[in-house]
Parts: structure tokens; sequence; C-alpha cells
């Protein structure tokens, strides 16, 4: 008893857990199923409800989402080259959620209750599994923070990882999201890359392997955890070649943990041979989402008001302090940490949504605290040899810290500290406040509608402008037909599927986050049976995204001939990105459009 009560970091762990697991488990609600978590868990009732684990059926899904409303659009649904439906995202989370998922389904047959995989059996088994993960991922990096500090320094870095940061909201109400299962890989990777350099056992090196696996079939992104045990121990000339030697006298080792991790793999190789006939298959097809490597959204990252690492995060600020005190009293790991961190730091701001959507500060980025609690443990053991002014002025910064997060938690659970609106002044107009006024929510982002609905209704708000004009009359590009008043118009035929394309540069369209930009014409000669489209969106090298098309055809054209579409800029991706639209006429019709007008409407 005496020698637990002496591990301060043992207690501390469990303090943690005991407090993280009552507030989860208090807090389960009926959709935690929903949105990215439900892409990651649709390969449990597939398979196992519907009998279909290939997914080549999406009614049960649509009409689950129809009743319980999950989610806006069932993006998570991919397709393969032929369109036929497909999982969006890889099988990691639905196999390592599978134990939990088995036992809901056993539970709800033996006491007669809904098997339908979202009942709330499953709910509290799918949360349950995620209390378990988190608490794995605390205790390995707890041995970890051991095996480099006093208990003392890891029970700091303990509580302030998980209270001064944004880790908290993905260890509780988010922790059915990737980075929670993200962290626990990322700390067994770690711990057992110490002990396979301390003795190259086989089981160390199959644990290494499966976890990488696993977290790659998780966020393929997160492959680059790979160069902490590839890296591990060099520093200069001879500790490389001294690592090349110990790699190649544990060739065998290598071979067996491949053959393993190809094992794990199977499921998701054999899921793409079957539905594509590829063994690897890109199935995130969402243009608008995506690594951009040469466009880097770094300053953004890291002190945008929106969504900020160093704004909502500050006590980051010792954690990377620390890498110079890493560098200076253990240069043997410091290249493998620092470059892990480089890397994964610039590909998460390489993602062209770098925002995340709705998380805590920048999500993505609490992987990366299983390394960078090292580097603030180091920073901890020479804080301790300073002045107490200066060991007090820390703490101070540290309390201080851990108070503005739990805060800003509470802010962002009652919807007041927004997770994708916030500017700079609607930061400070609620900063440290309870509530927020009218006046206050003005200056937010503006709401977009998950829905796709485009209702412009404030006008009032905006400046006005004409962005295009097209008449037809004189040079063009684009088939024309002339009346008998010597007026021009666009023809469009039945033959062409696809006609009037124009392309404008956003920095062109506006300046501004954002415009409603209004699309008017006039339309004469559409038949009863036929419906074309004007189709609005945005361009970018990878595809189109912000897609929104609008119908033309004889019913909305009974009263005038004139048509009128309003339309919302997306969240941009880059400001090289272009405003894109054109009539698409996929049933032959025959019409002619006169006197395109598009306004744009600038907030004031």
């Amino acid at each position: 008893m005496l020698n637990i009560l002496k591990k301060h970091s043992l207690l501390t762990i469990l303090f943690i857990g005991t407090i993280l697991s009552i507030y989860r488990i208090s807090n389960v609600n009926e959709k935690e199923i929903s949105w990215d978590v439900l892409g990651y868990y649709i390969p449990l009732p597939a398979t196992f409800i519907h009998s279909d684990p290939l997914l080549n059926n999406t009614d049960w899904l649509k009409k689950v989402n129809a009743e319980k409303d999950l989610t806006g659009t069932l993006y998570m649904v991919s397709s393969n080259e032929e369109g036929e439906p497909m999982y969006f995202f890889l099988l990691g989370m639905a196999i390592l959620f599978l134990p939990f998922f088995l036992i809901a389904h056993g539970w709800s047959m033996m006491f007669d209750l809904p098997m339908d995989g979202f009942s709330p059996p499953y709910l509290y088994a799918m949360v349950l599994g995620g209390i378990i993960y988190t608490l794995i991922g605390l205790y390995f990096y707890r041995k970890i923070l051991n095996h480099f500090f006093s208990e003392k320094i890891t029970s700091i870095i303990l509580l302030t990882t998980v209270f001064a940061t944004n880790y908290i909201h993905h260890l509780t109400l988010k922790n059915l999201e990737t980075v929670n299962l993200l962290f626990m890989f990322t700390a067994i990777i770690l711990w057992y890359t110490i002990k396979w350099h301390q003795n190259q056992r086989l089981k160390y090196m199959i644990i290494i392997g499966l976890s990488i696996t696993l977290t790659s079939m998780i966020k393929p992104s997160e492959i680059m955890v790979v160069l902490i045990p590839l890296l591990w121990g060099i520093h200069s000339k001879e500790t490389l070649k001294t690592k090349i030697a110990l790699l190649k006298a544990s060739k065998s080792q290598f071979i067996i943990a491949i053959l393993l991790c190809f094992a794990i793999a199977s499921p998701q190789i054999i899921y793409w041979l079957i539905k594509t006939g590829k063994p690897f298959y890109d199935s995130y097809k969402n243009p608008g989402v995506g690594l951009d490597i040469f466009s880097p959204h770094i300053i953004d990252s890291l002190i945008s008001y929106k969504k900020g690492w160093l704004i909502y995060t500050p006590v980051m600020l010792l954690y990377l302090t620390g890498f110079i005190f890493l560098h200076k009293k253990q240069k043997d790991i410091f290249w493998a940490i620092t470059i892990y961190f480089l890397i994964s730091f610039y590909i998460i701001t390489s993602w062209t949504e770098w925002w995340y959507g709705a998380g805590f500060s920048n999500r993505p980025l609490i992987v990366s605290y299983v390394v960078l609690g090292i580097c603030f443990g180091f920073f901890l053991q020479h804080l301790s040899t300073k002045s107490r002014p200066i060991i007090t002025t820390v703490t101070i910064f540290i309390l201080a810290c851990t108070f503005l997060n739990q805060f800003q938690w509470w802010q962002l659970k009652n919807y007041i500290l927004e997770p994708y609106r916030t500017t700079k002044e609607y930061y400070w107009a609620s900063f440290l406040k309870t509530s927020v006024t009218p006046a206050d929510k003005e200056l937010l982002l503006i709401s977009r509608d998950f829905s796709g609905a485009m209702n412009f209704t404030e006008k009032h708000k905006y400046s006005k402008s004409i962005l295009v004009t097209e008449k037809f009359n004189g040079e063009t590009n684009f088939p024309t037909t002339m009346d008998s008043s010597k007026n021009y118009r666009l023809k469009i035929v039945p033959e062409s599927e696809f006609e009037f394309t124009n392309k404008i540069p956003y920095a062109k369209v506006t300046s501004k986050d954002h415009a409603w930009l209004n699309f008017q014409f006039d339309v004469e000669g559409i038949a009863e049976n036929k419906t074309a489209y004007l189709v609005v969106t945005m361009n970018r090298k990878e595809g189109d995204y912000g897609y929104k098309s609008f119908e033309i055809n004889a019913i909305s054209n009974q009263m005038s001939p004139q048509y009128s579409f309003d339309f919302l800029t997306p969240e941009i991706r880059s400001v090289n990105d272009e405003l894109k639209f054109f009539i698409w006429n996929p049933n032959g019709a025959n019409f002619e459009i006169d006197n395109f007008i598009v306004r744009k409407f600038e907030h004031k």
C-alpha cells in the first residue's frame, strides 16, 4: 500500500480516469454515433444487422439518418469507379470497436431490446470502449514519462496535458473520434520503441508493427508515426551506422512483424479488391477536403482566432520550449521526436479544411502530445533548478492556462464559444463571459447550413455590385442565336450537356471570407418535360467543392421567364481557387438564355 502511495503518477492516473469516466458515462446522448463517428461505425451494423458487409445497399442507412438525424449529408458513403457505394473511411475504427458492438448486440438479444445498432446498449457500449482506450493511452503515456522523469514531474505532465489542453474535450465528449485512439497507439508505439532499443525482443517489434498498421487504418496520414522507431537513437553518423547494424541483425523480426501487419490489414485490402479490383484505393473522395502540401495554413493553425492552437491551448508554449532542453539532455532521441513532430505538424496544417470541423482548438495535434509531453518534462526539469520567483511565475501561468482551458471548454459546451465561426472581435467580446448578446453574435463568421440551403435574408447588411453581365451581343465564345430585333441569346441545344462555363478567381470575387452571389437570367423555350441546371461551385486543381445546382424547367418558368438564384460562397480552401458556374443539360433540353447577370453582395 505504501509503495502505491509513493507512486504519485499512478494515483494521478486513477484520479483522472475516475473523473473522466464518471463524466463521460453521465453524458451519453442519443447522437453519440453521428457525423464522422457514424462513418467509422457503419461497417458494424452493415455486417451484423443488415447482412451487407460490402455496403452494396445504403437504403437502411438513409432510413436511420432520416429517423435519427445523425448527419446533414451521407458524406461518409463514397463510391468506386463504377459509382457503387463503399465505405468512405477505412476499417480501423470499426475493427477496434467490434468487441464492444458485439457485447451490445448480445445484450440486446438477451434482454429483447432493439437490435438496430443505435439503441442505448450500443451507445453505452461504444462510449465504454472509448473510455477503455482512453485509459490504455494514458497508462502508456505515464510509462513513457516515468522512463524519463520523476513521479512528481510525470504527475504534473499528466494533469497539465489532460486539464490544461484541448485533450480533455476528446477524452470525454468526443472520445469516439480518431484522436483518442491515435493518441493511444502513438503512446504504445513510443513505449515499445524504448523497450525494443533496450532489448530486441520479437514481441516488442510485433506490437510496434501492429500498432503502426492499425494507426494507418484509422488515419493514413498518421503513418508518419513510423519515424519514431525508425529514427530513435540516431543523432550522428556513428549512431546511424549502429542503428543500421541493429536493424540488419533484426531482419527476421521485421519479416515476422510485416507478415502479421498484412494479416491485420487484410480485411481492408480484401474489401478494396472486391469493390474496386485494386489492393489500395483512395475512397476519400471530397475535393474540398484533402492534403495540399504546397499551401500549408501554418499561421492560421497556430494563432487564428477561428481555431489557432496557441490561442486556445497557450500552455503548449511551454511544451514547445521544451525542445531546447530535450536537445541538451537527450540528443539521442531529439531528432526522432523533432522530425516526427515537424512533419506531422506540416501535414496537419496542409489539410485544406485546416480548422478540422467543430473540434476544440487544433484537434489532430493532440496526437503529438505524446512526444511533446517529453519535451515539457525536460522543461520542468530545467525549471526545478531555477529561483523560486521563476518557478512561481511558471506555476501561475500553468494554472491560468488550466483555468482558461476549462472555462473555454465550458463555453464551447454551452454554445458561447463557437467551434469554427469565431473571429478576433467575437473572441474578446465573449472572453471569460458566461453569456453573450445578439450584438456579440453579429461578430461571428457567417453561419453555413450543412443541408446546403441558401436563404439570403439579410441583404441590408451587404453592399451590392455587379460581378458579371452578359447579354451575348457581339463576339462571344458561346453559341448564340439572334431574334428579329437583332437581340442575341445564348443557345442551349440538346446535343450539348455542358455549356456557358465561366471561371473567376476567388480573389476577384471578394477579399472577404464570404460573399453572397445572385444569379439572374431570362429563359425562353424550355419544354415542359425537360429540366436543365445552373451549377455553381468552387474549382480547385483537385476538383470542385461547395457544389450547388439550381433547376431550370417549365414549372419554375410559368410565372416569368426570369430566374433568380442565391449562392453563398463556401469556406475557401485557397485564394487561388476559382468560382465556376455553367449550364448543365443532362436531359437534352432546347432553350435560350438572355440577360445573364451575377450580382455580388459583400458584408458592409
